[in-house]
């Protein structure tokens, strides 16, 4: 039981890895991702391995934390230059109107 709910992880886990496109394509992402490879990948992606050693496991649940500190990262430098975009725009909207400006920083606009 335990051994297939593993298979299962590794197996949506090298999807995951591998992003868009085609199998061959995913399963080439996910090896340099995870730095195993090609024959591995194909194998837990398609669930050959009955079970799934420690290292190859481990390997694999690296790359998609790996994946996923890259994925939060980008998340939060776009929302540092959405940030500084609406700065601008609130100190344009001051230059151009005071008024709508203190009511725009008054509703949280900022």
């Amino acid at each position: 039981m335990r051994a297939e709910l593993i298979a299962d992880e590794m197996a949506s886990a090298v999807r995951m890895l591998g992003g868009k496109g085609s199998a061959k394509e995913q399963n080439r992402r996910a090896a340099r991702a995870a730095g195993l490879s090609t024959a591995t990948i194909e194998r837990l992606r398609w669930k050959k391995i009955k079970r799934v050693p420690a290292d190859v496991a481990d390997a694999i649940r690296e790359a998609v934390n790996k994946h996923s500190e890259e994925g939060l990262s980008r998340a939060r430098h776009e929302l540092f230059i959405a940030q500084q975009a609406n700065a601008r725009l609130l100190a344009r909207l001051e230059a151009v109107d005071p008024s709508l400006a203190r009511e725009a920083s008054v509703e949280g606009w900022r």
